[in-house]
Parts: C-alpha cells; sequence; structure tokens
C-alpha cells in the first residue's frame, strides 16, 4: 500500500562502518538534505557509527534511532534483524557484536584465500583500504578491491565472477541464533525487527521468530512491491507486531537507488512505531 505524502523516518541505512560507501556524518547530511525527520543508521553487527550519526542528527535538527543489522538464522534459514532504540554501550550487546567483528575478518579471510586459489592476488593493502574503518568488512569491500585492481571490470563484475552465492569465492557469513540476537537486544532495551523478508519467507520461520520474542517487521522497504507491503502489514495486525521501513541505502557510485527517504514511514507510521518501541 503506497502513500502520496513523504517519506518522514527511514529506519534502514548504513555506513562506512560497516559495508556503506559514506561516514556517518556524510551518511546524515544526506539524510537531512532529503528533507527526513527522523533517521537510524542500522550498519551490520556493528554499532560502531552511532556516537558520530547521532551527533550529526542534532546538529541537522533530525531525530535520530540507534540501530543495528545483525546477520541471524532461524530453523537453518539466514535472516537479518534490524534492532532498534537499544543501549550501545550494554554488555551483552558489545560482547556479541565484538565476537562478530572477528568472525567477519576471518570470512574475508577464506575468501582472499579462494580467490588466490583462483589465480587471483589481492593486495592486502588495496583490501585495507576499501575496508577503511568497518568493523563489518565483507564481499562489498571485497568487490570494490577487486575493482580498483583491474582484476574485474567493475563491482557487479566482482559479484558475478567471483563473489555471489553460486560463485566459487563466496563464503557464508557469520550468523547467531535468531532467539540468541533477540534476546541480546531486549536486553540493551530494544526492539528486534524483521529486515526485508520479501516474498520468499516461510509461515514457520516467521512463527518461530514471533515465538522467540520478534517485535516487528519492515514492512516497507525497496524490495517490497504494494501486494508484499499489504501482506506483511495484515501479518503485523494480526500478531500486534510493529511496523517498520526504510530504503536500506548503501550508497557509492555502483549504488541504483535515491537515497536516503527512497521509501521508509510517513509521519503517522513513525509516530506510532516512536511511540511504541522508543
Amino acid at each position: 500500500m503506497t502513500s502520496d505524502a513523504p517519506v518522514h523516518a527511514d529506519l534502514h541505512a548504513h555506513t562506512q562502518c560497516s559495508d556503506g560507501y559514506l561516514s556517518p556524518e556524510a551518511l546524515v547530511a544526506r539524510a537531512a538534505e532529503q528533507g527526513l525527520q527522523a533517521f537510524a543508521v542500522t550498519d551490520h553487527d556493528t554499532v560502531e557509527g552511532l556516537p558520530a550519526a547521532r551527533d550529526a542528527a542534532a546538529a541537522h535538527g533530525l531525530r535520530f534511532v540507534s540501530g543495528v543489522e545483525l546477520s541471524v538464522e532461524v530453523d537453518d534459514r539466514a535472516v537479518h534483524l534490524l534492532g532498534y532504540g537499544f543501549d550501545p554501550e550494554h554488555p551483552a550487546l558489545t560482547d556479541y557484536l565484538s565476537d562478530f567483528t572477528a568472525r567477519r575478518r576471518e570470512r574475508l579471510q577464506q575468501m582472499v584465500r579462494r580467490l588466490a586459489d583462483q589465480g587471483v592476488d589481492v593486495s592486502a593493502d588495496t583490501i585495507e583500504q576499501h575496508v577503511g574503518a568497518s568493523a563489518a568488512p565483507g564481499r562489498p569491500h571485497l568487490a570494490r578491491a577487486l575493482a580498483a585492481e583491474g582484476h574485474v571490470d567493475d563491482y557487479r563484475d566482482a559479484f558475478e565472477q567471483y563473489l555471489g552465492m553460486d560463485q566459487p569465492v563466496y563464503v557464508p557469513a557469520p550468523t547467531r541464533s535468531a532467539g540468541a540476537a533477540i534476546d541480546t537486544l531486549h536486553a540493551a532495551g530494544g526492539a528486534a525487527v524483521l529486515a526485508h523478508p520479501g516474498q520468499w519467507m516461510p509461515s514457520p520461520v516467521l512463527r518461530a521468530l514471533r515465538e522467540q520474542g520478534l517485535d516487528g517487521i519492515e514492512c516497507y522497504a525497496s524490495s517490497h512491491p504494494d501486494y508484499l507491503v499489504d501482506y506483511y502489514r495484515k501479518i503485523c495486525r494480526a500478531h500486534d507486531l510493529l511496523m517498520t521501513g526504510g530504503s536500506d541505502y548503501h550508497g557509492g557510485p555502483e549504488a541504483e537507488d535515491d537515497g536516503p527517504g527512497s521509501v521508509g514511514l510517513v509521519r503517522g507510521r513513525w509516530e506510532r512505531f516512536r511511540d511504541a518501541a522508543l
């Protein structure tokens, strides 16, 4: 169900602290330029960018929401959970995330070794240049390094030749159980929301997530046509779950989106989420 009202809140975006292209400050400035009134930074498995983003949001007059996107699994299926409104310094959360940083680093090295097995040697310096400040290194950083050294034509070609799920260099992202992630977010005072479930989310997975304490579903996502928005809104109403939305903006020259605020919550839906979760 679409609306002609402007997007008031974008609750899903990434900075260079994970696999986004912009710094936290630049991302928030971009959000302000788009006319947003509320904004969340939801980097993958890290909260390193939140202090700088919060300060930038205050300078721009944006309502800021602490966010994170966690890689989890439920019933042997990999899914992503968005966390909101938590204490970023809560010990349960910091311990959970520090373990993920180490595991993501090891995954990156596994992919580098697989590239070498394919006869593709990428400079460690180039990789680190593209990883930069990220506490959650992953395939996008390696794809940019491959393109920078001319091993592939461009970012997309890196995935098509090497890094895509069906390609020889792919290594699954580290995960933990959804239940452990939900418990950690709740311990830190936050809410847990299923990110961009799409049209292939089995009902048993949704049921298992609800039983483990899921608080909401990202109904409004760039990958959701109107019929999926309606479908997930009905599920939220039937089970008293929060409804959220966001652009999943990453930025970068390879991005084909319109920036923060291209998808999100209109004012009334934001206020309902704010009052229930924050």
